[in-house]
């Protein structure tokens, strides 16, 4: 295969790993089989553009985040959170949606506020 797929693969498995996540495990959450997660982990298989945009939303990151070569640790951490998240109900997630919107409103003090105002 060629250096896209390589790259795509070598993302994937970052991803994967970055959220404690088993071979097994993404293969279920993807609905694809472990053997084909493997192929495509190490470069050697090429997924559909449906299987794109599983493993996107699956891993939390944007279609485009697969190729590109740049770290983005702000992706890996919201990755995590994605990934912490899964399997709450309706209810849960809207609950915490507005615990976060609270949080990001300016008149409640954030950890390290101080060093961000210099």
């Amino acid at each position: 295969m060629g250096e896209l797929a390589k790259r795509f693969g070598k993302k994937v498995r970052q991803l994967r790993r970055g959220q404690n996540l088993t071979q097994v495990q993404l293969a279920d959450a993807t609905g694809l089989s472990e053997e084909w997660v493997r192929r495509i982990e190490r470069g050697d298989g090429s997924p559909s553009f449906e299987a794109l945009e599983t493993f996107s939303k699956v891993l939390g990151v944007s279609v485009a985040d697969f190729f590109d070569s740049a770290p983005h640790p702000e992706q890996q951490r919201l990755a995590g959170i994605v990934q912490l998240t899964r399997g709450l109900s309706n209810e849960d997630l809207a609950w915490l949606e507005g615990i976060i919107r609270a949080a990001l409103r300016k008149d409640v003090p954030r950890r390290g506020a101080k060093h961000r105002q210099r």
